[in-house]
C-alpha cells in the first residue's frame, strides 16, 4: 500500500477506538501482529491487544483520542495524539489489581508506531506517560 493508504488505515484503527467499537478493522492486521505498550507484560498478539484497549474503554467509557501529526515514512506510520477521558468505570493494573473509579479527568498525550508489511498491520507500539494519568486521577503524589 501507498504511505497515504497506510495512514488512512491507522487512521479508521482511530476512528474505530474513538467509536469503543473494536475489531471492525480486523482485516487490516496480519496473523502475526504484535503489540507493545505500557503496561502490557511484553508484544501482544491481535486479540489480546483488543483486550488492552477494552480495559481503557472500560476504565474511560468517554476515552476520546485526537490525532495530531501524521508521519509516514514507506512502511511506517507514526501519529501523535492527546487522549481525553473520565476514570468512571474500574481500571485494572498490569499486576491484576483493580482500581476503583475516581471520577476524575485525565488527559495524556502519546504516540502509536505501525509498521506495514504489504496492506496489512504487523506491528504496533504505544508510547505515553501512565504515571502522569495516575497522578491527574490522585492515585499518585503530585511533582
Amino acid at each position: 500500500m501507498s504511505e497515504q493508504d497506510n495512514m488512512r488505515a491507522v487512521e479508521q484503527v482511530f476512528a474505530e477506538i474513538n467509536a469503543h467499537d473494536l475489531g471492525r478493522s480486523a482485516k487490516l492486521y496480519d496473523p502475526g501482529y504484535k503489540f507493545e505498550g505500557p503496561g502490557a507484560p511484553g508484544p501482544l498478539p491481535y486479540d489480546q491487544s483488543l483486550a488492552y484497549t477494552q480495559g481503557f474503554l472500560n476504565a474511560f467509557p468517554d476515552l476520546h483520542f485526537t490525532l495530531k501529526h501524521k508521519i509516514a515514512d514507506g512502511n511506517n506510520v507514526a501519529f501523535t495524539w492527546t487522549a481525553t477521558g473520565t476514570h468512571n468505570g474500574p481500571m485494572v493494573t498490569p499486576t491484576g489489581a483493580t482500581i476503583p473509579p475516581t471520577g476524575k479527568k485525565g488527559v495524556v498525550s502519546g504516540c502509536t508506531t505501525y509498521e506495514f508489511k504489504g496492506d496489512k498491520i504487523v506491528a504496533s507500539a504505544t508510547y505515553w506517560d501512565m504515571v502522569s494519568l495516575l497522578t491527574q486521577l490522585g492515585l499518585m503524589p503530585g511533582m
